[in-house]
């Protein structure tokens, strides 16, 4: 008896991607927000009073604290239920812990912020601003914990399935926002940009060591990303440009401790820094989603040029630097009229 072939055929449809570019916007500034809340906490508890660095550091927080959650509304696909988050509340989730952190950290920080101006005005300071320099640490805690979790628990991406990629993500972070301090901090000395230098080379350190850790380990998602970066050329090529934005930046940090850097150079270093960190948000956020969970080829993703695409990004990046500019005007517009009468 002649054995029988049987043939099945299995009929694969692509994926879209569920995240937009509108989430990597999100997680990129409120990286950046959290970061400097916690940097400018420091400062205003410690003895030595930085009035100067802690407002430049509260601004950098607080435009980025209103960045991101307008990002995020962007990307949510029905906006109008947020409010279930409240009303059927579900601790379990790590989502509505986000619904509660990301309110509170905003609120605790503006309050703070203008805090902080009325006593760079009028030379009156309160005790509560300590607290609420307390307030949005905490909060800023809870949302690198929330933002690093509810994307690391989800186990169908075995890429994202890692306690490393939350650490990650908050050393992208911090370390961008080390290099903006450098590129906007007005001295006479070099021991501040030194400091700051020195604070970026560890942060930078410490990141490449938790990658290398993530991707050679013997885990669910090291395995996934060694077999990503095999067959997927796309992938390769993400990874050398996390390598040569980290040697950029890496570089320049180096050059800032022998000497001050120029302006370009360290405009150079906090556009490095951010497009690291900006990188390394799409190539995890948005490239993953293309390794398939289901079917047996990987969803094709191009990236459009409305505002689910290349307006989205340009538009956020845009809507930060307008609130740096129109915060610091309107202050510098208030300071001019209390000195003139």
């Amino acid at each position: 008896m002649n054995p029988t072939l049987i043939i099945e055929e299995v009929l694969t449809h692509p994926q879209d991607v569920s995240w937009l570019p509108w989430a990597v916007q999100y997680f990129f500034f409120i990286g950046i927000a959290a970061c400097a809340a916690l940097f400018a906490c420091v400062l205003h508890w410690r003895k030595q009073e930085a009035p100067e660095l802690e407002n430049l550091t509260l601004l950098i927080a607080l435009t980025s604290a209103i960045t991101a959650p307008l990002a995020l509304t962007a990307d949510l696909h029905q906006t109008a239920r947020v409010w279930h988050f409240y009303a059927f509340p579900t601790p379990w989730s790590w989502m509505p812990w986000g619904a509660l952190f990301l309110p509170l950290f905003t609120g605790f920080l503006g309050l703070w912020f203008i805090a902080q101006q009325i006593k760079r005005l009028t030379a009156k300071s309160y005790s509560v601003t300590k607290w609420l320099a307390v307030g949005s640490a905490l909060s800023a805690i809870g949302l690198l914990v929330y933002t690093g979790r509810e994307v690391s628990i989800v186990e169908a991406r075995p890429i994202w399935f890692s306690y490393a990629f939350p650490v990650a993500m908050f050393l992208s972070a911090l370390q961008t926002f080390l290099a903006l301090l450098i590129a906007t901090v007005k001295t006479a000395g070099i021991t501040l940009p030194r400091k700051l230098a020195w604070g970026q080379i560890v942060t930078l350190c410490a990141l490449a060591i938790v990658v290398v850790v993530w991707t050679s380990g013997n885990t669910l998602s090291g395995s996934a990303i060694r077999q990503w970066l095999d067959v997927v050329a796309s992938a390769r090529h993400y990874a050398n440009g996390w390598i040569a934005l980290w040697v950029i930046s890496l570089g320049l940090c180096a050059l800032a401790l022998r000497h001050p850097l120029s302006l370009p150079l360290r405009i150079s270093l906090a556009i490095s820094a951010m497009a690291l960190c900006w990188l390394m948000r799409w190539t995890l956020l948005i490239q993953v989603q293309t390794v398939p969970k289901f079917n047996a080829q990987f969803n094709p993703y191009t990236l459009p040029g409305g505002t689910d695409g290349w307006l989205a990004i340009l538009g956020t990046f845009g809507l930060w630097v307008a609130l740096i500019i129109m915060v610091r005007e309107a202050l510098n517009a208030i300071t001019r009229r209390m000195q003139h009468g």
